[in-house]
């Protein structure tokens, strides 16, 4: 009786000296987007370099609210995220004194899992580090060609399409980050993020040229309301 006694006060001490956290936050990331393109056996190698080499990245963000629970130094973060990702291409060529670019951008809603470490630097300030996947469910994805003339817009236009995308796409994020409380009640974060879908967009089983991993490098502000 004694023994669980002093094991009871014992526990009560760890745990009244651990920093017990949790958190609502509104999140905000716009980011730079790239992708790293593959070929199938449709494709030679010069059609895919070609390919390759018209493309280019593009402008995109993220919105999302999310959950993290903390115990001392490590913990999590959940929610539901909308991400707009994508790429774009160089101009080329379509007839006579005539080129086009085109923009492709794909919509996913996002479930995320992302272990937390920190590391307080003072009573108001946190460093934290970040690993974490999550499940894309594919939205859509919408091409709009723009065309050009002798070096002017002359107009844009969606084009129909009918490739087969995945579903659903799995992603490995990670990242460093910047943590001030405002308030007993409020925080902010700055968090520069990476991440890298870890499926092409579109289904291998479908008859394509080249499929394409998106990933992206951006910076994650998230406004916190905390709570115990």
């Amino acid at each position: 009786m004694r023994f669980l006694l002093i094991c009871f006060l014992l526990f009560s001490t760890l745990l009244s000296a651990q920093t017990l956290e949790r958190s609502f936050g509104l999140e905000v990331a716009p980011h730079y987007n790239q992708r790293r393109i593959s070929g199938t056996n449709n494709i030679t190698f010069t059609q895919l370099d070609r390919i390759d080499s018209l493309e280019t990245g593009s402008a995109g963000y993220v919105l999302g609210l999310s959950y993290e629970s903390r115990v001392d130094r490590i913990g999590y973060t959940t929610g539901i995220r909308y991400a707009r990702v994508g790429y774009a291409t160089l101009e080329q060529e379509s007839g006579q004194q005539t080129t086009f670019s085109d923009r492709v951008t794909g919509h996913y809603l996002s479930l995320p899992f992302e272990i937390n470490f920190y590391q307080d630097v003072s009573e108001k300030d946190r460093a934290l580090f970040l690993l974490g996947v999550a499940g894309q469910y594919h939205l859509g994805t919408r091409t709009r060609r723009t065309s050009f003339s002798d070096g002017g817009e002359t107009g844009s236009e969606v084009l129909a399409d009918d490739a087969t995308y995945r579903p659903v796409v799995l992603s490995f994020i990670t990242g460093i980050g910047y943590d001030r409380k405002l308030s007993s009640d409020w925080a902010i974060r700055f968090q520069p993020t990476f991440q890298f879908f870890l499926n092409g967009n579109l289904r291998p089983d479908t008859d394509i040229l080249a499929n394409r991993n998106y990933y992206q490098v951006g910076l994650r502000v998230v406004v916190r309301r905390l709570f115990i």
